[in-house]
């Protein structure tokens, strides 16, 4: 099932009319991201907690693509809105506002022999997934895995929630490239992080933002909060990794090792 029109320029018109800000690294705040009753629609057929894939006490999952004990309407719901908006309307969407700043992360993560190779692999969506938070969930500053070209996250708030729990974006001082395919933290390697921004978590916004050096994100839900969920609908931008894996195998044998970690093709030789 495609995504009606209507539906689709709504969320074109608040991607275009949101403000990208370049401090303390390319991000916006989308307010409004979807139509109101898709918003709706979306939170009715939000899965019990009972049906999310449990991490620890304090982080649970649900992916709409792998599970097939959750209520149906859940699953073919949240199934269409993954694959249809999010892949087949935002993202592409995303990628022309995100691209002046994506050429230039892609120059200095592989070089102007290769940032132009980068651009031509086709990006995707992956990983989409709507995260169940409880209190005494904590998420230190940090950059997503190398693969990763663009972070979303969709806050699904209920009535009653608190604005307090959104995300905080950091600046980073004396940072660098990440060395590895890894999580990325960089207070690890000698930076410092300075808060620069918190988003608030309000029901039907959107921060979308680069994963680039000069820049980290986190999260706090503190134990004695009076909430006790927080749903958020995170995803990625990036190109399929055999795709990626191929373009490292092809750069410099001493500008491989950042890449470590990643998943060669089988037909391969490192």
């Amino acid at each position: 099932m495609g995504i009606p029109v209507l539906q689709a320029s709504h969320v074109r018109e608040r991607v275009d009319t949101a403000t990208l800000v370049t401090e303390p690294g390319p991000h916006m705040v989308v307010t409004d991201l979807l139509p109101p009753d898709l918003y709706a629609l979306l939170m009715e057929t939000m899965p019990p907690p009972d049906y999310f894939d449990i991490a620890d006490k304090f982080k649970a999952n649900f992916d709409p693509d792998s599970t097939t004990v959750a209520p149906q309407r859940s699953r073919q719901t949240w199934k269409w809105f993954q694959q249809g908006l999010i892949d087949e309307v935002l993202t592409p969407i995303l990628l022309e506002r995100f691209l002046p700043s994506l050429t230039a992360a892609y120059r200095a993560s592989f070089g102007p022999g290769f940032a132009e190779d980068a651009l031509r692999l086709r990006q995707h969506t992956f990983r989409g997934r709507l995260m169940l938070r409880r209190p005494g969930y904590r998420l230190k500053p940090h950059r997503d895995s190398k693969i990763v070209a663009i972070t979303g996250l969709i806050y699904f708030a209920r009535a009653g929630d608190s604005a307090e729990y959104g995300t905080d974006l950091y600046r980073v001082h004396n940072d660098q490239q990440a060395p590895s395919m890894k999580t990325f933290y960089p207070e690890s390697y000698g930076a410092r992080v300075e808060l620069a921004r918190s988003i608030p978590f309000v029901g039907n916004t959107a921060l979308v933002f680069l994963n680039v050096p000069g820049m980290a994100h986190g999260a706090a839900f503190p134990r004695d909060a009076t909430q006790t969920e927080r749903y958020a609908y995170q995803f990625y931008i990036g190109p399929p990794e055999p795709d990626l894996a191929r373009l490292v195998l092809q750069m410099p044998i001493d500008k491989r090792a950042a890449w470590t970690g990643i998943n060669l093709p089988a037909d391969a030789a490192y």
